[in-house]
């Protein structure tokens, strides 16, 4: 018996050691009834042009939706609705024990939209792929911009300017296709280099040149969009340096009423603004005044004797014409002058009928009264003319009867009868005065002098002299190159001294030299590479492009590009790179700073000016799936760099991006990923650490939007739940009784294929140990108790697709004095001992296999990470 007993034991081992063996092996997706597959076209949206990319991928997810391994090789089929624009491959193969597969993507020279469908068994996943942009439409919420560097222009010259399109939101857009911009405008005065500017597809802006004709005025730009029913409009004031009209200055404005007078005359050119300038020909002056007699007669002599010319290169012309004054009947003389195609200037003069010697006792303060035109051109000839003047005091004012001049009486008199004396004028006004001997400036002897304030702007040529008998004299001056404001003062010995300010006006002089971005008055767009273009425009005093003489060079910082103006051009073109911007929120602006450079270099023409940093493009995150498993650390993501309106862009360069993860506790991204030139993606890894929550993932790069894309982690195997049905409160010893045991989900839904192994405490036999749940997640074993009063079981449930579930189930038994040993089973003693080999065997192989199916996945991952 004691025979027969041992045998049976070894029997029952024999038997069950495959069954354990087998419970180890994983099972293949045919005993999981719950699974999905999913396709993942990542990047889903890329740039057209010939080539293969490595954007497909395949997984396997659980019900959770968390990617699982199959225990063997899968295949999964592949189709492409549109092949002729995105092939796939036939089928691709998701190897055993990993966690997705990938392949290629083939694209021709089309653009358009694809789907691409993956299928296994009765499962299949899509998804639509762009290729390149396809758009017919811009849309709905633009604005058309016209920019221009300045609203002023001077004739014969060029400007340039841009056209762009941005949104509500003051984003510029990229043009999906290319975009035409017609132009309209007044021909007569100034004409675009063509009627109609193209935005071209992937670019931001278009520009052309506006250049003016020989005519002066107002005129216009107009641009249209006629697909989007778009318009803006701009005026432009045309103006000139031409002489446009005369101006003319009578000095001094009081003389003596008697005969042999002289008086000085300066007739100047102005241009269409009104300011002084030089005149390019000759223009030959007639005068006139509205006294013939004493005043016209004289001038017409004088215009048979000399030609009355303002001289090719010259700003005006100086007369200083003799004039016998002692019989006229009236003040306020006019003189004019006029010019064919320039009109006619007037200015007028009044006179005193009795002339007063600066020795006379009558005059108790004297001094020096200045006459200058207010603004003289560059580079120009002008006069200063100074007098001597006597001041009125009306505490001594008799009339010609020696009555007492009241303000009743003063008010009374014709306000045209001739000035005969000092007394007629008001109190404080000038009186001219004669001099009884020559003042003038001879060596170190200086009884009248005449100096400039800043003799770069105006230089004293000829300080000339108050000869006896007069009571004025006049100076030469000359203007520089330079303008601004310029004090002139004249002094004369024993009487005093007198200062006027006069302008010095180039109004062809440069004055800035302006950064004209192309997108936007204060606005400058960058693209990935920190590149973004700017025009460069030399600007005159009155804010027109100015043409300029000679090559000029300067230097524009941060970035240290070097612009260079050519001669006889108003502006120049240049990209211009930063390696060192950075765009922020907070920190959205650049101040851009032009400085002159070379030999005799003008720094006063250095400006500066502050824009805001526009990006055109951002970095998104991309990833596969959302969900990834947190006991897979060999998982990735991929971003891409894309414009504002989500297109691809293709980088000259490449692209360092700094990738982190908002819990590194869940979710770790150790290597930043580069995304090479002449592609807009690029992939890096992420490592999970096994624990399950959610994070963020953030991208960021200089010179472009960061973003971000949530992340979880998930177990990719459910738990699975023990449940048992058929049990008393005590089984009998010794007597076979049925179990059922159910296997069930995390949602309480039938699990079918699992495999349940069951451990004794030693106390009693269960038929089979390890068995397999039926279509209803249902097993039956027969459990035989062998000793009392409790036996202990332990069951543990596995599944492919789950995390395995255990249990521990204890059972009263009703004969709690028997036990089973070795001697009840009548076996040798060396019987245990093969038995706890067995069983130690078995624990051993069972830890080899799932070592085993675990390290090729690990091993795979290093790979691909290679």
């Amino acid at each position: 018996m004691t025979h027969k007993k041992s045998l049976i034991f070894l029997l029952t081992i024999i038997v069950l050691l495959p069954l354990h063996l087998q419970s180890a092996s994983a099972q293949n997706l045919d005993s999981l009834t719950d699974y999905s597959i999913k396709l993942s076209i990542t990047p889903s949206h890329i740039d057209e042009g010939q080539g293969v990319h490595h954007i497909g991928y395949i997984f396997i997810l659980s019900k959770s939706g968390t990617p699982i391994t199959s225990s063997k090789d899968v295949t999964f089929m592949l189709s492409s609705d549109k092949p002729t624009l995105v092939s796939v491959p036939e089928k691709i193969i998701l190897k055993a024990n990993e966690e997705y597969a990938s392949f290629d993507v083939f694209v021709g020279n089309l653009t358009g939209n694809a789907v691409i469908t993956a299928s296994l068994n009765s499962k299949t996943s899509s998804q639509k792929i762009q290729i390149g942009n396809n758009e017919t439409h811009l849309p709905d919420d633009l604005i058309l911009e016209l920019n221009l560097p300045s609203d002023d222009m001077h004739v014969n010259s060029k400007m340039p300017f841009s056209v762009y399109l941005r949104t509500s939101d003051n984003y510029i857009i990229r043009a999906p296709f290319d975009v035409d911009v017609n132009l309209e405008y007044e021909k007569s005065l100034a004409m675009p280099n063509s009627d109609t500017l193209t935005i071209k597809k992937g670019e931001y802006y278009a520009w052309g040149t506006l250049e003016t004709h020989q005519k002066v005025g107002n005129t216009f730009l107009r641009a249209i969009q006629d697909e989007s029913n778009l318009d803006t409009a701009k005026s432009i004031k045309i103006s000139s340096t031409l002489p446009a009209s005369l101006t003319i200055n009578v000095f001094p404005k009081l003389i003596n009423a008697d005969v042999k007078k002289q008086i000085d005359i300066f007739v100047s050119v102005v241009d269409s603004d009104g300011n002084p300038t030089i005149t390019p020909e000759d223009i030959k002056l007639n005068f006139f005044s509205n006294d013939q007699y004493s005043v016209g007669d004289k001038l017409d002599d004088t215009m048979k004797e000399v030609k009355t010319v303002i001289k090719k290169g010259q700003f005006g012309y100086y007369l200083r014409q003799n004039l016998d004054l002692s019989h006229l009947l009236a003040n306020d003389i006019k003189i004019g002058v006029s010019a064919e195609g320039y009109g006619i200037a007037t200015d007028t003069f009044s006179t005193v009928g009795k002339s007063i010697n600066i020795d006379n006792d009558k005059i108790t303060e004297k001094d020096i009264q200045l006459f200058i035109p207010e603004r003289i051109p560059s580079n120009a000839t002008s006069i200063v003319t100074y007098q001597v003047i006597a001041v009125e005091e009306d505490d001594d004012d008799v009339d010609e009867n020696g009555n007492p001049i009241t303000e009743e009486t003063e008010d009374a008199e014709d306000e045209d009868i001739i000035i005969l004396t000092i007394d007629d004028l008001k109190d404080g006004e000038f009186y001219p005065i004669q001099t009884n001997e020559n003042y003038y400036a001879d060596g170190y002897v200086k009884k009248l002098n005449v100096i400039s304030g800043d003799s770069k702007l105006v230089t004293i040529k000829d300080i000339g002299k108050i000869e006896v008998g007069n009571s004025f004299g006049t100076a030469t001056i000359t203007s520089g190159q330079k303008s601004g404001p310029v004090l002139i003062s004249a002094s004369v010995q024993g009487v005093g001294s007198d200062s006027v300010l006069t302008e010095v006006v180039n109004t062809l002089e440069q004055k800035e030299a302006r950064i004209f971005s192309p997108t936007g008055q204060n606005t400058i767009l960058f693209d990935r590479e920190g590149n973004f273009d700017v025009f460069l425009i030399a600007i005159d005093s009155q804010d027109r492009p100015k043409v300029l003489k000679h090559d000029s060079k300067y230097l524009v910082t941060p970035t240290n590009g070097i612009i260079e103006i050519k001669k006889d051009a108003t502006f120049a073109f240049a990209t211009l790179r930063s390696d060192s911007f950075t765009i922020t929120e907070d920190e959205n602006f650049i101040d851009l700073k032009v400085v002159p450079i070379g030999e005799g270099a003008d720094l006063s023409l250095e400006t500066k000016k502050t824009f805001v940093t526009q990006p055109s493009s951002k970095m998104i995150v991309l990833l596969p799936v959302n969900k990834i498993n947190a006991n897979h650390d060999k998982n990735f993501g991929i971003v891409q760099i894309v414009d504002l309106q989500g297109n691809p862009i293709i980088p000259t360069y490449d692209v360092k991006s700094k990738i982190t993860s908002s819990k590194e506790s869940l979710v770790q991204v150790i290597d930043d990923a580069v995304i090479p030139s002449g592609v807009s993606y690029a992939l890096f890894p992420i490592e999970t650490t096994g624990v399950i929550g959610n994070s963020v993932i953030s991208a960021s790069a200089k010179g472009v939007i960061g973003t971000e894309s949530e992340i979880s982690t998930d177990s990719s195997l459910t738990k699975l739940k023990i449940f048992t049905s058929g049990l008393s409160d005590q089984i009998p010893v010794d007597k076979p009784v049925e179990i059922k045991l159910f296997i069930d989900d995390e949602n309480a839904e039938s699990v079918a294929g699992a495999s349940i192994k069951i451990n004794t405490d030693g106390n009693s036999l269960v038929v089979p140990d390890v068995i397999q749940t039926g279509p209803d997640g249902s097993a039956v074993v027969r459990l035989t108790a062998t000793n009392g009063p409790s036996i202990s079981l332990n069951l543990i449930a596995t599944a492919e697709g789950y995390s395995e579930g255990k249990d521990t189930l204890t059972i009263n038994v009703d004969s709690p004095d028997k036990t089973l040993n070795t001697v009840d089973l009548d076996l040798p003693e060396w019987i245990v001992y093969v038995i706890i080999a067995a069983i130690l065997l078995i624990g051993v192989l069972v830890v080899l296999f799932l070592k085993k199916s675990k390290a090729p996945l690990e091993e795979d991952w290093e790979e691909e990470e290679l």
